[in-house]
């Protein structure tokens, strides 16, 4: 997994380190324009967080090509490796693109901050950093954000398992029917009123008041329930594609 994470990186590294370095010149540029002369905070903030997600999706969609390309690639297929480590070093590359989108985000707000007028006092309430409470938020958005991948990643595979005009229509009707039948098979089984995010749970108390709550009010049916869920469609998920690609290879 490792050598096909590298050999990944090798031939997209040019790009992805040249759209990262745009991101950093383009949101200095704005900054500094935006401070400068005196824009809007919420536009600058605004533009600011446009381009780190259209940054992020560009980023997310060169690794689903680069999935793509090596599920077409010959030379893939003659490697004796299990398909799964083709997959595995997509996913970690797709991390490790992320993180930087974050890493970069997370300082830039700092900076902005420091030459801005926010009132920067919430930052510094101990309740807010709460390292339990972090981990728990990081953990849960890696999970979630897993999950999405491998649907795509298996909705290529689905795709590119029919040697027909249009597959790549097929490839999008699955993803759209596996998300429809969870959310529905979700609805079924837990029917969820809260609005829950893993181990962060939420009440809306008051129309004026909403409470948050971290680890001390753990979410218990989301561990049991939902996440169980999740557990099985991704293995299911990582079964199906592995098939599928043992197949594509004997073909």
């Amino acid at each position: 997994m490792i050598k096909l994470l590298k050999y990944d990186w090798k031939r997209n590294s040019d790009g992805i380190l040249s759209t990262l370095a745009i991101l950093i010149i383009v949101q200095v540029v704005l900054t500094i324009v935006g401070l400068t002369r005196n824009w809007d905070e919420i536009v600058l903030v605004s533009l600011s967080a446009f381009l780190y997600s259209l940054t992020g999706i560009l980023l997310f969609i060169n690794c689903c090509r680069t999935f793509d390309h090596n599920i077409k690639s010959y030379s893939r297929r003659l490697l004796t490796l299990h398909p799964l480590n083709g997959v595995g070093a997509v996913i970690i590359l797709s991390w490790f693109v992320m993180m930087a989108v974050v890493v970069i985000a997370a300082i830039h707000f700092l900076i902005y901050a420091s030459y801005s007028d926010w009132d920067t006092s919430l930052l510094k309430q101990p309740e807010l950093w709460n390292i339990g409470a972090i981990m728990g938020i990081v953990l849960q958005t890696v999970w979630g954000y897993t999950c999405i991948m491998v649907a795509i990643l298996l909705s290529i595979t689905v795709a590119r398992s029919f040697r027909v005009k249009g597959s790549t229509w097929i490839g999008i009707l699955f993803f759209i029917i596996l998300q429809s039948v969870y959310s529905w098979l979700q609805y079924l089984l837990f029917h969820n009123n809260k609005a829950s995010i893993g181990v962060i749970s939420m009440d809306i108390t008051d129309s004026n008041d909403a409470s948050l709550s971290f680890f001390s009010n753990m979410n218990i049916n989301f561990l049991i329930g939902p996440f169980l869920m999740e557990l099985v469609f991704f293995i299911g998920s990582l079964y199906l594609m592995s098939y599928l690609l043992n197949k594509k290879v004997e073909i």
